[in-house]
């Protein structure tokens, strides 16, 4: 009886672990992708269509694209994203997950399709430099890298965690907390859409805390899916899609406009 459920455990792992490689992705004609339905612009749902829509959706639909598979989206919280790869719950994460040192520990990740920063959203004036960050009460988005740069590099802040953006800005407008932490295009979003009278109150610091990196997020090990994936974002900057998504979301005529600074190529950027 002992060694029969031995053998099943053995088999369960040894199939979960299979079930991120790229040939059983392809083998089963689709791939099961992590997404966040909360993180706009990169990831939300369109309250009228309930569609998943966002620039790392697209992106998501670019990959799947080129591995000629059909897209299994499957929604989860910040905090699940590196579990749910170690788990085999998702054979990708595409969820504006930025790419550090302690979780390339736990995970694989692509070459880089979003570079930014990550800025405090306040009240106008009240954090002219890092210095004004002691003693402050900041709040983040629950196991996000903003949260992790506060306890860091920043201990005598105090943070409180949030599921998701909408709750840190009400946060932030009920006077709970003095900031949010987030990156530069989450927060100029969240910012835009609140009420004049409001908006005219608050703005995105001047200083940066922190350059971010997204990348996808891939089962440790699996260097061929690895390779594909990053074949497939290389080949939407090399065509123009790339370029086309960030301009949609990001452009002059988005509600959260930026710069683009960076490419996406086969060496990490």
């Amino acid at each position: 009886m002992l060694r029969t459920m031995i053998a099943v455990a053995l088999l369960s792992t040894a199939t979960m672990a299979a079930a991120a490689s790229l040939e059983s992705i392809q083998r089963n004609g689709s791939i099961v992708i992590g997404v966040r339905d909360s993180s706009p612009p990169f990831s939300q749902l369109d309250p009228q269509t309930r569609a998943l829509k966002g620039y790392d959706i697209e992106f998501a639909l670019g990959i799947a694209k080129r591995l000629n598979v059909k897209p299994i989206f499957k929604t989860l919280e910040s905090n699940d994203r590196l579990p749910w790869l170690k788990q085999g719950k998702a054979d990708i994460v595409v969820a504006v997950l930025s790419r550090t040192p302690e979780r390339e520990k736990e995970i694989d990740f692509s070459v880089g399709y979003f570079v930014t920063d990550t800025r405090i959203l306040a009240k106008k004036g009240r954090f002219k430099s890092d210095k004004d960050l002691a003693g402050a009460y900041l709040s983040a988005v629950n196991a996000s890298t903003g949260a992790k740069i506060l306890r860091q590099s920043f201990p005598k802040t105090k943070v409180a965690e949030f599921d998701d953006v909408p709750e840190t800005i009400k946060a932030l407008n009920a006077d709970i907390v003095e900031g949010v932490v987030d990156d530069a295009p989450v927060l100029a979003l969240a910012l835009n859409k609140l009420p004049e009278p409001q908006r005219s109150k608050y703005a995105l610091s001047d200083f940066a805390l922190a350059l971010e990196v997204y990348s996808v997020g891939i089962p440790k090990g699996e260097k061929t899916l690895q390779t594909a994936i990053n074949n497939a974002l290389v080949d939407m900057e090399n065509t123009g899609e790339a370029q086309a998504i960030f301009t949609r979301w990001f452009g002059p005529n988005s509600s959260a406009p930026i710069v683009r600074i960076f490419k996406i190529n086969p060496s990490r950027n």
